[in-house]
């Protein structure tokens, strides 16, 4: 997303249009787990993200652009976040090991990706995420009404499509963001396993 997507949408704030705290509570996070931040930026979700899953939990803020996670790590030392790592990825590879998350945000970041990029990144994120656990994707919906990456919008059906090739499946769709489409996926869990996080 543009900076100035990020700040605002016409009179909008981000936090007006994003909702940021309502979509961190419908992510569900226990105390303690683990999530992955794909595309962290400057650390938008990412503290909203650590103080949901307490000092006991672990968020992973990986993003391409290493200036923005220097600005995620010095406010990480600043609010004595120890729950905060940032890990530079690469265009289609986040960086992180296999089954090290319980839980995925994607924010924003598919539409910025080169479409050829798309379905290796997702492949990579997916094999980051337990058995069980979920991949929530928050992306522009395609006939949205925002002046920003016009032309990079990429229809819900393209996404859930991405989606589902890697091995997910779409558990739930929320509908009350005003610009973006917000999914949930679901990795299946292991044949015998336990159920993942809910």
């Amino acid at each position: 997303m543009s900076l100035a997507a990020a700040l605002c949408l016409g009179a909008e704030s981000r936090d007006q249009w994003q909702q940021p705290d309502r979509v961190v509570a419908d992510l569900g996070l226990k105390s303690g787990a683990t999530v992955a931040d794909v595309g962290a930026g400057r650390g938008y979700f990412t503290f909203r993200l650590a103080a949901a899953v307490g000092e006991k939990g672990k968020v992973f803020a990986t993003d391409i652009d290493a200036k923005a996670l220097a600005a995620v790590k010095e406010q990480a030392a600043r609010e004595n976040r120890k729950n905060v790592e940032t890990v530079l990825g690469d265009p289609t590879d986040p960086k992180l090991a296999p089954a090290c998350a319980d839980a995925v945000l994607l924010s924003d970041v598919l539409h910025h990706v080169d479409e050829p990029l798309r379905a290796p990144l997702v492949k990579n994120i997916v094999q980051t995420l337990k058995p069980g656990g979920f991949l929530f994707l928050l992306d522009w919906r395609d006939k949205s009404e925002v002046p920003f990456d016009r032309g990079r919008h990429i229809p819900r059906e393209n996404l859930v499509k991405l989606m589902t090739d890697a091995g997910l499946v779409l558990d739930a769709e929320f509908h009350y963001l005003k610009y973006q489409v917000f999914l949930r996926f679901r990795k299946p869990p292991q044949p015998g396993a336990a159920p993942g996080p809910s």
